[in-house]
């Protein structure tokens, strides 16, 4: 915000123009907080409530039913059928898993270790492969649609995987011998042939490449110790806890009973390969067709759990037991690979919505809507709504607008003739306005939220929030001023006479206690007794006023009126002299505390010169209230005064203690130019620090132009007058240009001139009144009080509040025995 105002102070405009400015934005924005959707509305009546008369249609009104189309937009919303997607990779990712399973169990590693001995093989060996088909899709037949991939050079799970994500089934067939190493366990054949159109299901039958194993003449046989029952029992149970104890066994003779028929001499094929083949198949079975859905899983598990397995007809050892067991596996790797998909569903949904049409209602040209007395429903309240709007409201829109433009051009002419300076400052110009748009804005909505039935409710409008601002950020009398306005605008709204007369007293009930607030304390004692103003005040307009017995409500809402007015007011202020670079109660509140960075800066580095600025502030604002101006300014603008002797601290007299004084050794010219810098130097940290120009100024024009006469008549001293240029010790600053500012001058060279004083002897009343008038007349003669508002009157006050305040900070105290400094018989006098 403050480079917005740097950059805005740049740009130069006429004060005529920008005056006009703030006038006429002002009467636009606070018309268009009271006009625009607010005046000349009739209110139809409530759904639910009688009419009060008859409402018949002057043209054919037209009125949606909205719930008669809400329940038909629900209705085709509950019809659309949920969508489901179909996940390819779910039987795949089953099937994998019940084989790993079945990879856990099998003794086949053992079955060449148990096999009886035969014959030396023929000098190759040929592997073959019996040919295995896997069907997860069935072929639903009809239009070829998919297109076979190239599958030559793939292992067989890559192969596999491509047609399962295409929806084809897969044959393993013989394997064909190859020399190459890059093609052994390779497709290298593949019917149909790649690019060829199939349909859904179709089988895609594969030869792997083998390379044929020499034989050898000596056959080297590690003897495995082939794993015990418990053995297996405790692998499987690691790995497959999830299973019960009784399908694991049921697994593990199966195996036992391959291995057993192996060690026999039997070449039948293992009952365990077939057993993988009649889970495979049931798994299938399961995802066949549609597949399964997630509402659908329950069932299908239920069904294999009450006993929907068959097995193959081979001789089993326990088919029960086996068919029971492969249940329980399937049941725990069944998985829904037919999901809904709530977005796509809630999309169509949303589509049946948007295709219905909005149920209407009709009203003809002089149909009644609703006859006096009849309870009013929603449709005929719509109604009866556009009949009403369709009344002309300009007459009454341009009334309030007139009225509007009358307050404003009031009070414009009264602030350019009584209030010269706010007048002359376009930017407090433009606050005003905004003040007042404000004021209009919140009488609307006030206004907007009384009910018809409750009158008492106006009494809660925050008016005065308007007398904290006026009176804070402008003056007493603007601040009356306010009340004009703000009493305006609640008639406009509310139409009410006792909350105009009760806007207007609450715009004038803060005005006492904040015009000299001096303290945080004081801004919260006002919201207080501005309260307790109020709420009686309230009672008893409304007494006077309202209808009915409303004094009660009146007084609670008119004390919580006052109360959120001031916490509004007071609220706003931190953030409208900050924006508008204002030095308001509370920026000055904020510059007088002792930990503001500044202070805090005065007092590390130069702590002499923050101890006589401290007491420069107490005297100032003894004297400023002794002559009624504002003791805030004049205390914060003396604690910054030497803000600039930070910057060389140990070249001022009061930083010195204890050291050597460098002015001894330096020329009378060089000393004033240096005394002279921390004028200039003040001036720079001010704006380091953002201490506001009305404070700033003191900076500027503590010294004025006054002489340095202690380094004058040392130079004098050293040279004839002829040779001295008064000009060489004058300070470059200003002189005062208020009251304020010229005592803090004042009160700046007396502090000084007493601590002197108080250094070469003790100081008497006597003394102290001499010093006070000496160094008020010496100002007073060199001109420097010339262009402040003070009077001799003020200087008679200021002079002696400036005389008790000293006496009473150089009270005489008794001497202690014993002490530094104590007088020979001081043991002899009381010890208190």
């Amino acid at each position: 915000m403050s480079r917005l105002r740097e950059r805005l102070s740049t740009v130069s405009f006429s004060p005529g123009l920008l005056r006009a400015v703030a006038v006429i934005v002002t009467i636009i924005g606070a018309s268009i907080a009271l006009i625009v959707g607010q005046l000349g509305t009739v209110d139809p009546p409530a759904p639910g409530e009688p009419a009060p008369e008859t409402y018949t249609a002057d043209r054919t009104i037209t009125v949606v039913d909205d719930e008669a189309t809400e329940a038909l937009r629900e209705a085709a919303a509950a019809a659309v059928e949920p969508v489901y997607t179909t996940d390819s990779e779910v039987p795949v990712q089953v099937q994998q898993a019940i084989e790993a399973f079945f990879g856990a169990v099998t003794l086949e590693a053992y079955h060449e270790q148990v096999a009886p001995v035969e014959e030396p093989p023929e000098e190759t060996t040929t592997t073959t492969t019996t040919p295995t088909q896997t069907t997860l899709f069935a072929d639903e037949g009809g239009e070829a649609t998919i297109t076979v991939p190239s599958l030559l050079g793939s292992t067989e799970a890559q192969a596999r995987n491509a047609l399962t994500q295409l929806q084809l089934n897969l044959f393993i067939g013989d394997p064909v011998e190859v020399t190459s190493e890059n093609q052994e366990d390779r497709v290298v054949t593949q019917d149909p042939a790649p690019e060829v159109l199939v349909s859904p299901g179709s089988i895609v039958t594969v030869s792997l490449g083998f390379i044929p194993t020499p034989a050898t003449t000596t056959t080297t046989t590690t003897t495995l110790p082939i794993p015990t029952l418990e053995e297996q029992e405790q692998a499987l149970e690691e790995n497959y806890g999830f299973l019960s104890e009784e399908t694991r066994r049921t697994f593990i003779s199966i195996a036992q009973f391959d291995l057993d028929n192996v060690a026999a001499g039997s070449d039948a094929e293992p009952l365990l390969s077939v057993l993988l083949d009649d889970t495979i198949r049931v798994v299938q079975t399961q995802y066949a067709g549609d597949g399964i859905r997630t509402e659908e899983l329950a069932g299908v598990l239920s069904a294999l759990a009450n006993g929907s397995v068959i097995l193959s007809s081979r001789d089993w050892p326990d088919r029960d037991a086996t068919a029971d067991a492969v249940a329980e596996l399937v049941i725990f790797n069944l998985k829904e690979n037919v999901r809904a998909d709530p977005a796509a569903t809630e999309a169509k949904r949303r589509e049946a919505r948007a295709l219905v049409t909005n149920e209407t209602v009709e009203f003809v040209d002089g149909q009644d809507i609703v006859k006096q007395g009849d309870i009013v429903t929603d449709i005929q309240a719509e109604a009866i709504a556009q009949l009403l709007g369709s009344e002309p409201q300009t007459p009454r829109r341009l009334a309030a607008g007139v009225v509007v433009a009358s307050i404003v051009g009031l009070l414009v002419l009264f602030l350019r003739r009584n209030r010269p300076k706010l007048w002359e400052q376009p930017k407090l110009l433009f606050l005003f306005g905004i003040v007042i748009i404000l004021a209009a804005l919140s009488a609307r909505l006030v206004g907007s939220l009384i009910p018809e039935a409750d009158s008492a409710f106006g009494y809660i409008m925050p008016a005065a929030a308007f007398g904290y601002l006026g009176g804070i950020l402008f003056d007493t009398r603007a601040a009356v001023l306010m009340s004009i306005p703000v009493a305006a605008f609640a008639g406009i709204t509310t139409g009410d006479i006792g909350v105009v007369v009760f806007a207007a007293a609450s715009v004038l009930a803060p005005l006492p206690f904040v015009s000299r607030a001096a303290s945080m304390r004081d801004l919260r004692v006002a919201i207080l007794y501005t309260a307790l103003i109020t709420g009686p005040f309230a009672a008893a307009i409304a007494w006077f006023f309202s209808e009915g017995n409303v004094a009660g409500e009146a007084a609670l809402f008119g004390f919580g009126g006052g109360l959120l007015g001031g916490l509004i007011g007071l609220g706003v202020l931190p953030y409208v002299d900050n924006a508008f670079g204002l030095t308001t109660t509370l920026t000055l509140l904020d510059l007088t505390d002792r930990n503001h960075p500044a202070l805090r800066l005065l007092e590390e580095r130069a702590p002499g010169t923050f101890n006589h600025s401290m007491l420069v502030g107490t005297l100032a604002g003894r004297a400023a209230r002794a002559i009624g101006a504002d003791p805030l300014l004049a205390e914060a603008a003396a604690y910054y005064h030497d803000l600039g002797k930070t910057e060389n601290p140990h070249l001022f007299i009061e930083n010195q203690f204890g050291a050597a004084n460098p002015h001894n050794w330096m020329a009378p010219e060089e000393s004033a130019a240096v005394i002279r810098n921390h004028v200039i130097d003040g001036i720079r940290l001010a704006r380091e620090f953002r201490i506001p120009p009305d404070v700033a100024i003191g900076i500027r024009q503590h010294h004025g132009t006054s002489l340095m006469r202690f380094f004058y008549h040392k130079a004098l001293e050293d040279r004839p007058s002829e040779d001295v240029n008064t000009d060489d010790f004058r300070h470059v600053g200003q002189k005062p240009q208020s009251r304020e500012m010229a005592i803090v001058m004042l009160c700046d060279a007396i502090e000084a001139a007493a601590r002197s004083l108080a250094y070469l002897d003790n100081p008497t009343a006597d003394g102290l009144r001499k010093v006070v008038e000496q160094v008020v007349d010496e100002k007073f003669e060199d001109g420097q009080l010339d262009e402040s508002d003070l009077t001799f009157g003020d200087l008679t006050r200021v002079k002696q509040a400036l005389v008790d305040a000293l006496i009473s900070h150089y009270h005489h105290r008794i001497v202690y025995p014993n002490f530094p400094g104590s007088a020979a018989g001081a043991e002899d006098e009381p010890v208190l």
